[in-house]
């Protein structure tokens, strides 16, 4: 499958490659992939293999001397008439999308090494006797194959998700389904707002709480609004009926078109990408008394207090003008509909984590409808990501141990060493900075923070 590489990694003609083989030089110590050591070579190597265009190897892929890849170009196309043809055009062609993706380029194949680096780790682990309890090692494999082991999860099935279902049933007030919202910031559910905490924007020097609009299940408010996605709104609506008939709900296809209805309402309150990009105008300060002033619809006491942000004085509001909108729309819906969209939206979080016909019906929607995914990703390969999702710094730690050794680290910590004082002496010898603002600057520079690798300290 042919199609544009995403990111523009071949939109430019600089790009790790040699021109010919003939630009090679004996003083590079690595082997290219083979004599031409292009992005050409290496895309056709890829789609030769009979691997679906994957790299599957553990060894890094070499492209060569660094350059112009002269080779990507195609020659036929003036480059007058279309510079990106011209610049990629047999680069473009010899590129194949393997069928459990929807783009690939140079990012990718990295990407694809260190899964395939992960892979090989955790099979080696899978296979060990000899690990200790509660050391990084068996957490891995434990995760690896609890995650792997497909014929466990499917007699399983929807068993896992019955204490969040009974708790959903549980929650049959506004003010019930408030505090499960609320809950949900930490583990499986949706709501209708978001809370997360980052640097204040106008005070980086702390953490402040940030409220977000929340509450629907396609990726913007477009694909409830506009009739170009009627055919997209119309297919999440079934799939959101299937969800619901698969946990077991009352009246899956009623449910689901009141789910979406609602949540048709709330798009409509919600503001659009264009304006939740202006910084000036997603800044707004409340205490909580004032918030549960200006959005009366939804018990925000409860809220904030299942989200473990009862004791915080100050909430910054992004969408001010929707938040009253959105709480009214809340405190107008049916708690059964409520019910239902909360059982839903759980389901549809957690099914790539359920038996084979949750993370089938998840993906088909998701990543194949949506996203035009021809394939799904072996659940192997997802066991992989959900280990390394689940305990990533402990994967890393032993990934560094193979892979990026405390030699190379030091090369690039004086690498960066080097930078920085080269960027000292020209910033003391700039003649249009004044002497106060060049102490600033090197103050600044002086106390950058480097992180190469891996941390100094790992965290347990």
């Amino acid at each position: 499958m042919k199609s544009l590489l995403i990111g523009g990694a071949l939109a430019a003609l600089l790009l790790p490659a040699a021109a010919s083989a003939q630009t090679l030089s004996g003083d590079h110590d690595h082997s290219c992939i083979n004599a031409t050591c292009t992005q050409v070579s290496i895309m056709d190597a890829f789609a030769e293999s009979g691997e679906g265009g994957h790299w599957t190897g553990v060894e890094a892929p070499r492209f060569g001397t660094w350059g112009f890849d002269l080779a990507g170009r195609d020659l036929s196309v003036k480059p007058g008439d279309d510079f990106f043809r011209y610049a990629n055009g047999r680069a473009f062609d010899a590129l194949t999308i393997p069928s459990d993706r929807t783009n690939y380029g140079s990012f990718a194949v990295l990407r694809e090494l260190s899964d395939n680096r992960l892979k090989a780790m955790v099979d080696q682990l899978t296979t060990r006797g000899d690990l200790r309890a509660n050391t990084d090692e068996q957490r891995i494999a434990d995760l690896y194959r609890s995650y792997a082991d497909q014929a466990r999860v499917d007699q399983l099935d929807a068993q896992p998700l019955q204490p969040l279902l009974a708790a959903i049933r549980a929650a049959d007030t506004h003010e019930k389904m408030a505090a499960f919202m609320g809950g949900s910031q930490q583990r499986f559910g949706a709501s209708v707002f978001g809370a997360f905490i980052s640097d204040d924007a106008k005070n980086p020097s702390r953490y402040i709480t940030y409220l977000n609009q929340s509450g629907i299940g396609l990726p913007t408010r477009d694909y409830y609004l506009d009739a170009r996605f009627a055919d997209k709104k119309e297919a999440y609506q079934a799939y959101a009926a299937q969800m619901l008939e698969m946990i077991g709900w009352a009246d899956p296809t009623q449910a689901a078109a009141a789910i979406v209805a609602m949540e048709t309402r709330i798009a409509e309150a919600q503001w659009t990408p264009a304006e939740n990009r202006d910084d000036s105008k997603t800044y707004h300060a409340f205490t909580p008394a004032e918030l549960a002033a200006a959005a009366p619809g939804l018990d925000w006491n409860a809220y904030l207090g299942a989200a473990g942000l009862g004791s915080v004085e100050t909430l910054v509001v992004r969408q001010d003008t929707a938040f009253p909108k959105i709480a009214a729309i809340y405190a107008e819906t049916p708690v059964e509909t409520l019910q239902a969209w909360q059982a839903f939206r759980t389901a549809s979080e957690a099914a790539p984590y359920l038996s084979q016909r949750f993370s089938d019906a998840q993906w088909q929607f998701y990543s194949h409808e949506l996203s035009g995914q021809p394939e799904q990703r072996p659940r192997d390969k997802r066991a992989v990501s959900f280990a390394e999702g689940a305990v990533g710094e402990a994967f890393g730690r032993l990934y560094v141990a193979d892979y990026f050794p405390a030699a190379s680290k030091a090369k690039m910590e004086e690498l960066v060493a080097n930078l920085r004082t080269a960027l000292a002496g020209r910033i003391r010898n700039l003649d249009w900075m004044s002497e106060e603002t060049k102490q600033q600057a090197l103050y600044k520079l002086e106390h950058f923070n480097v992180k190469i690798g891996y941390p100094t300290k790992w965290r347990d």
